[in-house]
């Protein structure tokens, strides 16, 4: 999918084994809502189970990496149900992780 970008607040590249995952809030300095965590966590699986993608570059478009929660959409600070999804995509990535230095560990 390089060169295709399915994401709202987010812009996805994938280029040289590198995939580049830019937060593109820049009006809000790039700070998180919802949607955001949501397409961080796809694209950060996307990237991850990926065999061509060696590494993950997390940037921020303008002049803020990220400014944190947006409250400015009336979201209140994360209930227990967003910081599981949260630690759930965490533990996909390192799923992803893991099984790639395995395959990796059995061509040796």
């Amino acid at each position: 999918m390089t060169g295709v970008n399915a994401y709202t607040d987010l812009l996805y590249e994938e280029r040289d084994g590198i995939a580049t995952i830019t937060i593109n809030r820049p009006d809000k300095l790039n700070a998180f809502r919802g949607k955001t965590c949501d397409e961080l966590i796809d694209a950060l699986n996307r990237a991850a189970w990926n065999t061509r993608i060696g590494v993950i570059v997390l940037t921020g478009a303008g002049r803020g990496f990220c400014a944190g929660l947006d409250l400015t959409e009336g979201a209140s600070p994360p209930s227990a149900r967003g910081l599981g999804r949260a630690q759930a995509g965490y533990e996909q990535l390192l799923a992803a992780q893991r099984e790639r230095v395995s395959a990796h560990r059995a061509t040796l």
